[in-house]
């Protein structure tokens, strides 16, 4: 795909983000948000029993709640399998879910029936947070992907976070390591901004892209560290409106440009 870097419509995504920030960080009397702790619904941070089940029950909840809501994943090591958050939710926005431990996914591609890890779809007003790690335990897997590094190829191996018809979102601080496909893929969605991620993955890992975009638009990339083994950011068809700034990158070719 040809390099593109686009600076446009900069103002407007700035002004959101600004807002969302305020909005998380400064504090309304009115939006203090109840916390839906997934250990709550039964999930264990013993880096051994399955959660995947528990992460969707704390989401339906807080989603479907009438007041602010938080999903917190605290300190331990989750293991996972697939995992849906999908909306429309009831509750004000933007729902938090604030990452704190690390999930570990599972290595048995067979836990991944739709060809997802975590999956966002149909979410207006979301912020992912916090300084915990999504461990896709990619070097289980990357003997089977098919793809290596073709620009189109449909990847057997999911990626760690989908968003799919996802608005006006922030993914901010978190760590993505091992992703067994694509880290983070963007499809049909608007106004997302990613900021302060750290990604990685060996250089020798097959289509671990760090951020891939698809029709899509008003995508903020600031201030993320990008190493692993294909392209840092790409671009897909029908993507519009992406803004990076501040970012490192090394993807497995050697240190490069941002977005491909």
């Amino acid at each position: 795909m040809a390099l593109v870097r686009r600076f446009d419509e900069v103002a407007k995504i700035t002004v959101f983000f600004v807002g969302l920030a305020a909005l998380l960080f400064c504090g309304r009397a009115d939006l203090v948000p109840t916390v839906f702790d997934v250990t709550k619904y039964g999930a264990t941070g013993d880096g051994e029993s399955e959660n995947a089940q528990a992460f969707i029950q704390a989401w339906n909840a807080a989603c479907q709640s009438n007041g602010a809501a938080k999903v917190v994943i605290p300190p331990g090591t989750y293991l996972s399998g697939e995992v849906f958050f999908v909306g429309p939710c009831n509750c004000p926005k933007p729902i938090i879910v604030e990452v704190q431990g690390t999930v570990l996914a599972q290595t048995d591609l067979s836990e991944y029936p739709n060809g997802q890890w975590f999956s966002i779809a149909d979410v207006d007003g979301l912020a992912v947070t916090g300084a915990g790690t999504f461990n896709g335990q990619g070097e289980a897997s990357w003997q089977y992907d098919s793809c290596g590094r073709q620009t189109v190829c449909n990847s057997p191996l999911p990626p760690s976070i989908g968003f799919l018809n996802v608005n006006n979102t922030i993914l901010e601080g978190v760590k993505l390591v091992n992703s067994k496909g694509i880290n983070i893929k963007v499809s049909d969605s608007h106004n997302l901004t990613f900021q302060n991620l750290d990604v990685t993955a060996p250089s020798n890992s097959p289509n671990t892209d760090g951020i891939h975009i698809s029709n899509s638009d008003q995508i903020t990339v600031k201030s993320c560290n990008i190493a692993t083994g294909d392209d840092c950011i790409s671009k897909g068809e029908g993507a519009t409106n992406i803004v990076i700034s501040a970012g490192r990158c090394t993807p497995g070719l050697g240190a490069g440009p941002l977005l491909h």
